[in-house]
């Protein structure tokens, strides 16, 4: 079909196609980061608990503060350009941020009170890449170090340091022992994201060669598959980077893509048909099987090193801290939504809401793009006891520590709408029409092509015929023959004879 065979041309990620202008090498629709910060109203008692004397710290959501996310791609390269092989194109994923006011409820200078994320990784990391008999060593160290500047488990600064960069005593005093000649002693939670060391590099198919491969990954990082979890399948790097998918979608599969900030692929399903600007789509959450453990959803098994973790025992987020060096971020919903009770019976302030939390994508089914999404997951830092550390081993409860939920939003414009409605609407008619023109004429012009011959060939026996006729007529001997006696035979006679 000629409309088919349109969309699946314009699909591909190459030079010159509608969707590598306005969709893939540098999106054009508006993306936004909304950042919900969870600030800790109870410091001073939290800080005082003693071992078995537990205080839940109290959390009170802040935000959001919406950041403008740009997204380009450099860097770009093709592969197998001109060969009739599945097509492949490598680029890095950039991304710059710009603070917009008018969006957010608060500025960068509000204040926040939360863990001190100095205080808490560096032990776990620690424990993840030091030989065990130099460990002691290396507390020695580290807990000096933490005396020195006065370090506590809980610090407070401003919205835009927390998020983008900050100076933190300990962090310096431990960059001055171990990298002397370091550049910067500046530490932010999502500074890497908004600086070139933190972009990423992919390789995708470009859908020249097989459409059902558009935008899938080839590799992530120079990476076939990922190192980090524990089982083929968990290891397996699944789907898109999630900015559109392959056309003519079947609601019948599960649509892919990889998450960088938990270093896997997570997949959502169909839900229900809604329509963006007159854009029919189809809507797909993320289930909460994904972050189920392994008891209630056998898949997730290869994502625990540990199945008698505590976060392989209760549904709701997944641990991971084998792909940071073993700093142990456990990636969530927002508000622990769909999660085992036990993570917010921990703590005070959560109130998980499906409406306000779910992560779901909405497809254009026959084009595979994406006319809207809110991204949702929540960062927390996962707490255990720590004999070694001190300033750890105050608190004597394994719980997870809410930093923040980021929700990431990108919709379809009312401008960008008109036009992909014309073109997945008005081209389907006018291909229609085109279709039907060409059947009647085509079936016309078979006609012709069937018919002129016979035509033509009963035209020239007619003419023959009436040639020999005239000629007949013509002829000498017709007219000098004589008349010939036609003798009358009659029935008896016949019979007689």
């Amino acid at each position: 079909m000629l409309y088919n065979m349109i969309i699946k041309n314009q699909t591909q990620v190459v030079p010159g196609t509608i969707m590598y202008k306005l969709n893939w090498a540098e999106v054009e629709t508006p993306v936004f980061r909304k950042f919900f910060l969870f600030n800790v109203t109870n410091k001073e008692e939290f800080l005082a608990q003693t071992p078995g004397n537990y205080v839940k710290p109290i959390f009170q959501e802040i935000g959001p503060y919406v950041y403008r996310e740009y997204l380009k791609k450099d860097n770009i390269e093709y592969q197998d350009y001109n060969s009739s092989v599945l097509q492949k194109v490598f680029y890095r994923q950039t991304a710059t941020f710009f603070f917009v006011p008018e969006l957010s409820n608060g500025t960068e200078d509000d204040i926040v009170t939360s863990l001190n994320i100095i205080v808490t990784l560096i032990p776990a990391v620690m424990e993840h890449v030091i030989p065990p008999g130099l460990l002691n060593t290396a507390y020695a160290v580290f807990n000096k170090l933490v005396r020195d500047t006065n370090s506590e488990l809980l610090f407070t600064m401003t919205v835009g340091e927390y998020l983008f960069g900050f100076q933190d005593p300990l962090f310096t005093a431990i960059l001055d022992k171990l990298f002397p000649e370091a550049e910067s002693d500046i530490f932010g939670v999502f500074m890497l994201t908004n600086m070139s060391i933190g972009w990423r590099d992919y390789q995708v198919y470009t859908g020249k060669g097989d459409y059902k491969l558009t935008n899938e990954i080839v590799q992530f990082q120079n990476m076939s598959v990922l190192p980090y979890w524990f089982g083929e399948t968990c290891n397996q790097i699944n789907g898109t980077d999630g900015t559109m998918t392959a056309p003519f979608m079947n609601k019948e599969d599960r649509v892919y893509f990889y998450v960088d900030e938990m270093c896997r692929s997570i997949y959502a399903t169909y839900q229900s048909e809604q329509e963006v600007h007159k854009i029919k789509g189809w809507r797909y959450n993320v289930p909460p099987d994904v972050f189920m453990s392994p008891a209630n959803n056998e898949e997730n098994t290869c994502f625990c090193a540990d199945l008698n973790h505590v976060t392989c025992q209760h549904d709701g987020g997944n641990l991971v801290s084998s792909c940071l060096f073993g700093a142990p971020l456990f990636v969530t919903f927002p508000h622990f939504l769909y999660a085992s009770d036990y993570y917010a019976d921990k703590i005070v302030g959560m109130h998980p809401d499906e409406e306000k939390h779910q992560m779901y994508i909405i497809y254009e089914p026959t084009t595979g793009v994406v006319i809207d999404t809110e991204s949702r997951i929540q960062l927390n830092l996962f707490m255990q006891p720590n004999s070694r550390a001190p300033v750890l081993n105050q608190i004597q409860e394994e719980f997870a520590f809410p930093m923040l939920w980021l929700n990431e939003v990108a919709t379809l414009q009312e401008s960008d709408a008109s036009w992909f409605y014309l073109l997945l609407y008005r081209l389907d008619e006018l291909v229609l029409l085109v279709e039907i023109v060409a059947i009647v004429v085509g079936s016309a012009f078979l006609g012709w092509a069937i018919g002129f011959p016979l035509y033509s060939k009963q035209r020239r026996k007619s003419q023959t015929s009436n040639q020999y006729a005239s000629d007949y007529a013509m002829s000498p001997e017709k007219k000098n023959r004589k008349p010939v006696a036609v003798r009358t035979i009659s029935t008896t006679q016949l019979v007689e004879d």
